[in-house]
């Protein structure tokens, strides 16, 4: 006897990597010669950067550059420098399959770095970096909805899912040139900057998503004229970007984030001929996945009326999206910078930010850690250079919401702002943006094949046409169903039922 298996797809995002690559930094070398001596070294770090990343087979293909850049004093001790050594690196991720319609997510991560001056023109450096990524394939999974057959008798469930209607990854350019303003002296050096992006507003649009948002730049350059202190500038670029997003729909639900995967800042004369202009480049990642909610019918047992089956069987997780979550948090942090005191703020940054995030009593819970770097004057004047990694913590209301849930976190520090407090102390607001899907994944047992026996047809009893059953309450009718190889629909017609179970203990008519 063969049956007709009926098969419902199921479209998910599979993870086939989600690691981290560590890149080694060795570097001794000296200051070029236009930069001057050095007397103390305020801050050592290294800023790695993804230029390209490929998938190939059953591998990532990752290639970039890092570039150390260390802050000192000169021997007055009173002026800022800068100087930097720029490498190229590579990195080949084994993924865990062949992949066909994978996105690559890629970041890098500082391990650490040391750095000390041989001499006062010689800088010996040691660290490491890691390049992180985490590869989705979109998948196909079949599962068996319905089985055809006259003897077949067959228990189908219906379980919420989430199907991915899309997934889309775009890379594009922001370019912008920035003036320094009156009143701001002409630049002669960019001693550090940053890029930050944000995603303000997007629409859905006949199978295109169209973003709308910012990039922060912010900049310490270092003027024309000696013995001035470093200039601090911020900038708000907004950007606008149409993506091609096949198979998104109006209503389905966007996990949207964009990303600064690179950027360039070089300074520029004016009409005049001053260093008056900044023109930044700044290489934006859009990521997107699009989910549309549906039900996958499952059959979960079955039996036949006729012989005996060999079921096979086969777990599957299916997941379903109950939200995406979008917070804004505020943290605030106070220090003490000892004796030496605080007189003035030249910069102030953030060089990491983690997060994690579970369920806990009613509500998400996200934790995590940034980074806090302050470059900025004591109270005699001098530069010194303050660094501290603290912890975050906020939560999201989770009651009369499904328990169980996964959520893969994101955050992004949109802003830093200071306050001076005394004369030693400063407390340092930090705006974070969290953002989370946030997926119930239920594990459904379910039939994945069947055959009949029939060499081993079932026993029936041909001298009546009803048998009497004395049930419990509470009992299944598909149990009962079973042991006389008739049907369920067939007991409820039979005794007036309209539940799959006996509501009270008392006798049933079988159906022979």
């Amino acid at each position: 006897m063969e049956y007709t298996l009926n098969r419902q797809t199921i479209s998910a995002n599979e993870v086939i990597f989600d690691g981290c690559q560590e890149q080694p930094i060795d570097l001794d070398f000296s200051l070029p010669d236009y930069c001057p001596d050095i007397q103390r070294i305020l801050k050592c770090q290294v800023y790695p950067c993804i230029t390209s990343r490929n998938i190939l087979g059953d591998h990532l293909e990752v290639e970039g550059s890092a570039t150390v850049k260390v802050l000192y004093l000169d021997l007055g001790a009173c002026c800022i420098r800068c100087c930097e050594n720029t490498k190229p690196f590579s990195a080949s991720i084994t993924l865990k399959r062949t992949a066909e319609n994978a996105v690559a997510f890629t970041k890098t991560r500082v391990e650490y770095i040391n750095c000390r001056a041989t001499s006062p023109r010689r800088l010996d450096i040691h660290g490491a970096f890691s390049v992180c990524a985490k590869v989705v394939d979109k998948t196909e999974n079949q599962v068996v909805s319905g089985i055809e057959g006259e003897d077949i008798q067959q228990k189908v469930e219906s379980v919420p899912a989430s199907r991915v209607n899309a997934v889309s990854q775009q890379q594009f350019p922001v370019t912008e040139v920035l003036e320094i303003g009156e009143g701001k002296p002409p630049a002669q050096t960019i001693i550090r900057s940053g890029a930050n992006a944000n995603v303000q507003d997007f629409k859905v649009v006949s199978g295109k998503v169209i973003l709308k948002g910012e990039v922060s730049l912010k900049l310490l350059y270092a003027p024309e004229a000696e013995d001035v202190m470093p200039e601090a500038m911020e900038y708000v670029i907004p950007y606008s970007q149409m993506l091609d997003c096949d198979g998104v729909e109006e209503e389905s639900v966007c996990d949207v984030n964009v990303d600064v995967t690179n950027f360039n800042v070089q300074i520029k004369n004016d009409s005049s001929g001053e260093n008056t202009l900044f023109e930044a480049d700044v290489k934006l990642s859009a990521n997107l996945v699009a989910y549309e909610d549906t039900e996958v019918s499952v059959v979960t047992d079955a039996y036949s009326t006729d012989y005996d089956l060999s079921l096979d069987y086969q777990s599957k997780m299916i997941p379903r999206l109950v939200e995406i979550v979008s917070d804004n948090n505020t943290q605030k942090n106070s220090f003490d910078l000892g004796e030496a005191g605080i007189s003035k703020v030249v910069d102030l940054w953030n060089e990491m930010s983690n997060v994690s995030a579970e369920e806990d009593n009613g509500s998400l819970s996200f934790t995590g850690k940034i980074n806090l770097c302050l470059l900025a004057l004591n109270g005699e004047g001098k530069p010194f250079y303050f660094e501290r990694v603290v912890d975050f913590a906020a939560s999201h209301d989770w009651s009369n919401k499904p328990a169980g849930v996964l959520c893969d976190p994101r955050v992004n520090v949109n802003n830093l702002s200071y306050r001076i407090t005394g004369a030693s102390g400063i407390e340092i607001k930090a705006e974070l943006k969290l953002t989370a899907a946030v997926f119930l994944r239920s594990s459904c047992k379910m039939i994945s094949d069947i055959s009949a026996d029939e060499t081993h047809p079932k026993q029936k009893d041909a001298s009546a046409a009803l048998t009497i059953y004395f049930a419990d309450a509470g009992e299944n009718l598909w149990d009962i169903a079973r042991s006389y190889c008739t049907s369920v629909d067939a007991i409820k017609k039979e005794n007036e039922l309209a539940e799959d179970s006996v509501e009270n203990r008392g006798m049933l008519l079988i159906p022979m």
